[in-house]
C-alpha cells in the first residue's frame, strides 16, 4: 500500500512539472499585425484549449497592452482551417514553404501560416484568395514545411442576395406592375 501511495505522488510530481503547451506572442516579433506577428505554440479551427484560435487572439490582445504599436484588440471569426475534414477551398504547395490559396464565397480578413512550432498571424486586406509563405517562421535562414492555414473572416454575401431579399424585391416589381396597370385603365376610361 505504501509503494502505491509513494509511486502515485512521484507520478503527481512529474505531471505537476510538465507544463501544457501554450500560445504566445514572441516578444519583439509583432512589430504590427498586418506585417504579421509570430507566436509559439499551435493554431486550429476549435475554439478551446491551448491550440485553439482563441488563444492566439488572447495573447495577441495581451502582447498589445505592452506593445500598441502591435495594433488594436483582434476579434477572430474563425472560418476554416486548411486540413479541417471538408475544407471548401483549394490550396497550392501544400507540403511546401509558399503556395497559393482560395475560398470561394469567403471574405477572408486574417489568416494564420503554421509551420513546426510556431505560426504567424497577418491581417491582410479583405480577400476570397492569396499568397501564403513560411518565410516569417524563423528556421536557419531556410523556411519550413508549411503544417496547415487557417483563415478568419465572413461568409461573402454581397454576391448573392438571401432569400428574402429577393422576395421583396419580386413583390415590389408586382406592387409597381399592378400600380401602372390601374393607372393605365384610369386613363382610358370615357366617361
Amino acid at each position: 500500500m505504501l509503494r502505491h501511495i509513494a509511486l502515485a505522488a512521484i507520478i503527481g510530481v512529474v505531471g505537476a512539472g510538465t507544463a501544457s503547451a501554450t500560445t504566445t506572442v514572441v516578444n519583439g516579433s509583432c512589430a504590427a499585425i498586418t506585417t504579421g506577428c509570430l507566436f509559439n505554440g499551435n493554431i486550429n479551427s476549435s475554439a478551446g484549449g491551448t491550440n485553439g484560435y482563441l488563444a492566439a487572439q488572447n495573447a495577441f490582445n495581451t502582447y498589445n497592452d505592452t506593445h500598441p504599436t502591435a495594433g488594436a484588440d483582434i476579434a477572430l471569426t474563425v472560418l476554416f482551417a486548411s486540413n479541417d475534414a471538408g475544407f471548401p477551398g483549394s490550396l497550392t504547395g501544400g507540403t511546401g514553404a509558399s503556395g497559393t490559396w482560395s475560398l470561394p464565397g469567403f471574405i477572408v480578413d486574417y489568416i494564420a501560416v503554421k509551420a513546426s512550432d510556431q505560426f504567424v498571424l497577418y491581417k491582410i486586406s479583405p480577400a476570397s484568395s492569396g499568397n501564403w509563405n513560411t518565410n516569417d517562421i524563423p528556421f536557419h535562414q531556410n523556411p519550413h514545411a508549411l503544417s496547415h492555414l487557417v483563415f478568419f473572416g465572413s461568409k461573402d454575401v454581397g454576391s448573392v442576395p438571401e432569400p428574402a431579399s429577393w422576395a421583396m424585391m419580386l413583390g415590389g416589381f408586382g406592387m409597381v406592375g399592378g400600380a401602372m396597370r390601374s393607372r393605365r385603365k384610369a386613363a382610358v376610361s370615357f366617361g
